[in-house]
């Protein structure tokens, strides 16, 4: 039985894992400087983070981040009625079991009246997930150092 509830303090090293195991999976293993910050970020007092538990397995299979939205492309105040996912990530060996969605649907629960996320463009597994959640490009995509490129999906209702 998976249990997908927002995370509690023992949580949080948990959820960082299964963030840096998927990392490694698709090839972008992540710096210590990086790891600290994301710690940083899931401790944060406005961080929703939830997390997918298999209670048969004893072990956090799926986590999320989501944080008010901010003017200013993240660095402005508060918009009200506005989120922004920062983060869905699952344990490489559940990819494809639908836990992306489940977490996807728990960060939808603080129901905002819009959404925003952004993604990497060549993470079409990632797309289809938000896609299938309602989310729609905006039009607005970033380069990435490494040559990729992101882009900003947005869910209203």
């Amino acid at each position: 039985m998976i249990d997908v509830r927002r995370a509690g303090p023992g949580d949080l090293e948990p959820a960082l894992e299964v963030w840096r195991a998927a990392n490694e999976a698709r090839g972008h293993a992540p710096a210590p400087a990086r790891v600290e910050r994301v710690r940083a970020k899931l401790r944060e007092p406005g961080a929703l983070v939830v997390v997918a538990v298999d209670q048969g397995a004893g072990e956090t299979v799926a986590m999320g981040l989501a944080e008010p939205g901010r003017a200013d492309d993240g660095a402005g105040a508060p918009v009200a009625g506005e989120g922004h996912v920062s983060m869905v990530f699952v344990a490489p060996a559940r990819w494809g079991a639908g836990l992306g969605g489940l977490v996807l649907d728990a960060l939808h629960a603080a129901g905002w009246a819009r959404t925003t996320l952004w993604t990497r463009t060549s993470n079409a597994r990632a797309r289809r997930l938000y896609e299938k959640a309602g989310y729609r490009p905006t039009g607005r995509t970033s380069a990435l150092p490494a040559g990729d490129g992101i882009m900003q999906l947005e869910r209203i209702g």
